[in-house]
């Protein structure tokens, strides 16, 4: 009976290891794409020369939060500790009081994506930065034709700084960026790349992340 007993127990023991094994077998398959895809953005390696993106990498990444955002009186950073927010992904969008040509055309741009995206579209959210005072008309505008995007802003200071980090010299407010599920600014965007492109780059990093 003790010796049955005994050998019941190492069956056990045997078996949860097993379990255990398989379990970390499948966590790893899981991560792996999201890990390596992560590592490959910020650090450039295995990244070639002849890169698929159609985006311009940012080299260093910059976190969003560097911006110290603020959105009808909260604080934006905030919701990067929020475990839905946080697993999207995000189109930044600068928008300025003189708001012309290049500007409107980062918005439709982003927009038209956005809703190319179908029933993929909840995993990437839409950011208009204003980085100075819009006039009341243009407010009005935005939130007519841009009603489903995020309104943030920051200021003239700030948002300096934060292109220097970036290691944009000049005209950062003409290019819009894609920000990770993290918060980091990985790519920018300026009106020689077509809503495709972008497209193109957004469909193939969903398929190597998760929103669950």
């Amino acid at each position: 009976m003790a010796s049955e007993q005994l050998s019941n127990n190492q069956e056990s023991a045997k078996m949860i290891k097993r379990n255990r094994f398989f379990g970390v077998v499948i966590i790893l398959i899981v991560m792996a794409p999201m890990l390596l895809a992560y590592i490959m953005y910020h650090t450039g390696w295995g990244v070639s020369g002849q890169t698929t993106n159609k985006g311009s990498l940012l080299n260093p990444p910059v976190s969003i939060q560097d911006l110290s955002l603020t959105s009808n009186a909260q604080t934006f950073n905030v919701l990067f500790n929020d475990k839905d927010a946080s697993k999207k992904w995000r189109l930044l969008v600068p928008v300025t009081a003189a708001c012309q040509d290049v500007c409107q055309k980062n918005l439709y741009t982003t927009r038209q994506v956005h809703i190319r995206l179908a029933q993929k579209a909840y995993r990437v959210e839409r950011i208009l930065l204003a980085i100075d005072e819009l006039p009341l008309s243009f407010e009005n505008q935005l939130q007519q034709e841009h009603p489903n995007s995020l309104r943030v802003t920051t200021t003239n200071a700030l948002f300096s700084q934060w292109i220097k980090m970036a290691n944009i010299h000049k005209n950062a407010e003409q290019f819009y960026y894609l920000v990770d599920q993290q918060g980091y600014v990985m790519m920018k965007y300026d009106v020689s790349h077509t809503g495709q492109d972008l497209l193109d780059d957004i469909k193939k990093l969903l398929k190597f992340t998760y929103d669950n």
